[in-house]
């Protein structure tokens, strides 16, 4: 008797799930845009400038100096340690730093009241020469009327190019400002 009402419960249960063929109705919209979205993009947009131009006035108007930053080197069959980098050591005068070109494409952008993240994949550039690509990952807070970059999480990621970069390169962004090779 029990195996019948449990076969009986079971095929009711399936029977529950046939569909009729019509589609079943989605209660998942896409989450609306913030308003600040351009503002958080143009000031990741300052920051890449700045810090690929070795810009420290520009920098300083950006970066909050007390955070910190994390930056991983991941080759295959290599993942380096997450290595912490003071915000504060990035606006260190180096006499032979050299112009570097850090573009970003397809970012996502989500925003809580003031506080923000853009997650991106990007590349980095020097001397003409593609370098790595990777993820970067910007968490920023609005503080005194403007957005500012609390820290930066990022990987390198020498051997990925091939399989990260845009179908175009009017995707990525900065496009202009750059002092080397403006015109890559």
């Amino acid at each position: 008797m029990r195996r019948l009402l449990a076969t009986a419960a079971l095929a009711s249960a399936l029977a529950a799930c046939t569909t009729t063929g019509a589609p079943a109705a989605t209660t998942t919209a896409a989450a609306p845009k913030s308003p600040y979205e351009s503002e958080i993009l143009a000031t990741v947009d300052r920051f890449l400038l700045a810090i690929g131009n070795h810009d420290d006035e520009a920098l300083e108007e950006i970066l909050i100096t007390e955070g910190v930053s994390w930056i991983q080197t991941i080759t295959p069959g290599n993942e380096r340690p997450v290595q912490p980098y003071t915000n504060a050591s990035m606006m260190e005068p180096d006499p032979d730093a050299d112009p570097f070109i850090e573009r970003y494409w397809d970012p996502s952008v989500t925003v809580r009241g003031g506080l923000a993240q853009v997650w991106a994949p990007y590349e980095l550039r020097d001397n003409g020469e593609q370098v790595h690509c990777g993820i970067d990952a910007f968490d920023l807070v609005f503080l005194d009327g403007a957005w500012r970059i609390a820290s930066v999480l990022s990987t390198m990621e020498p051997e990925s190019c091939a399989t990260m970069m845009p179908s175009s390169p009017a995707a990525m962004r900065p496009r202009d400002g750059w002092k080397e090779t403006p015109s890559q």
